[in-house]
């Protein structure tokens, strides 16, 4: 905890969101949002974009009924609203058919089968490497640090350099908030420290994406190995990872699992930490900077960054190109009181 000011503004809009009509709203917001998502993504591969995808939809594990209760209810809010994904309860046969990999600590599990899971690493090097074809220049190891007029353009200083354009995108995560301050826009959104470690391990491998809901912990399998990801400390702004939160990803993760483990040599693996960029009342912030023509925000997506991704870049485009704000963007206006 601490007694910063801009966390302590942080959580009087994150308190102020938490009322039920407040989060009803947010969550018909996200769903519509949301419906762009799995097109956006096969739009990318029809467009030769080249990453690595999964559409074995996400298991949803619990010790028992009691564990995944709640994710069958959300469920049924999101179906309420238009949500069209399916969700199965598998019996434990069903369940270990499709993940053999399950331990028997496992005793319910709850299918949802429109999901899908990618690999961000390989999803950015596919899209940087289609923007090179298409002759966009991408600077890599220049943070930016600074926005600033020119005449009648903006100038970005990054890596030294000032780079000038007729319109700026600030899509910088948690540094959104650095950036976005001189132009006298003040982001309610704060980073939330979140770990992975990708391992190959031995012994049986998920096949299918996971989520262990008592110890909230994630699982995405890739072609080659398995990443575990978890937790939420916040507010944070160091992206050191401890090692005791890896050992304790990993340690919570294989009481849902069968045989697997890490193997020897991964024994030691300090895994990665970064910062979610949390905004209080859990919308992005989508749209135009008031007062400040040509400056648009694309951040504060909390965990939803790789899934509300291709949305993200069609409805910055329609404002870059249109300069019209398009309905389905109102509630994640950038200017809104939080």
């Amino acid at each position: 905890p601490s007694l910063d000011p801009s966390f302590i503004r942080w959580l009087l809009g994150f308190r102020r969101a938490c009322g039920r009509a407040a989060y009803a709203r947010g969550v018909a917001a996200l769903v519509d949002l949301n419906r762009r998502t799995l097109a956006g993504f096969d739009a990318w591969r029809d467009a030769g974009v080249a990453f690595e995808e999964h559409r074995s939809g996400v298991l949803i594990l619990g010790r028992d009924e009691a564990g995944v209760h709640w994710f069958a209810d959300l469920h049924a809010e999101l179906a309420a609203l238009g949500h069209d994904g399916m969700l199965e309860r598998l019996g434990p046969a069903e369940a270990r058919a499709l993940e053999p990999a399950l331990g028997d600590r496992v005793g319910a599990v709850l299918h949802a089968t429109v999901d899908r899971h990618v690999r961000p690493e390989s999803l950015l090097d596919g899209l940087g490497t289609a923007l090179a074809a298409r002759g966009v220049p991408i600077r890599y190891g220049a943070p930016a640090t600074a926005i600033r007029r020119v005449g009648e353009r903006w100038g970005v200083v990054a890596g030294g350099v000032e780079e000038h354009a007729d319109a700026v995108v600030i899509a910088a995560g948690a540094a959104a908030v650095g950036l976005a301050r001189p132009l006298g826009l003040r982001l309610p959104v704060v980073g939330g420290k979140g770990y992975s470690v990708t391992l190959v391990g031995e012994g049986v491998r998920p096949r299918v994406a996971l989520y262990m809901s008592e110890s909230k912990i994630g699982t995405s399998s890739y072609a080659d190995a398995l990443r575990i990801a978890g937790f939420f400390e916040l507010p944070s702004s160091s992206t050191e990872p401890d090692p005791r939160r890896v050992r304790q990803l990993v340690d919570d993760a294989m009481t849902y699992l069968g045989d697997w483990r890490p193997r020897a040599d991964e024994a030691g693996a300090v895994g990665w930490a970064g910062l979610r960029p949390a905004s209080s009342d859990g919308l992005p912030l989508l749209g135009p900077v008031p007062g400040r023509e040509g400056v648009y925000v694309a951040a504060g997506h909390g965990m939803l960054g790789m899934t509300l991704a291709p949305a993200t870049g069609e409805a910055i485009a329609e404002l870059v190109t249109t300069r019209a704000v398009p309905e389905r963007l109102r509630p994640f206006a950038v200017g809104r009181r939080s």
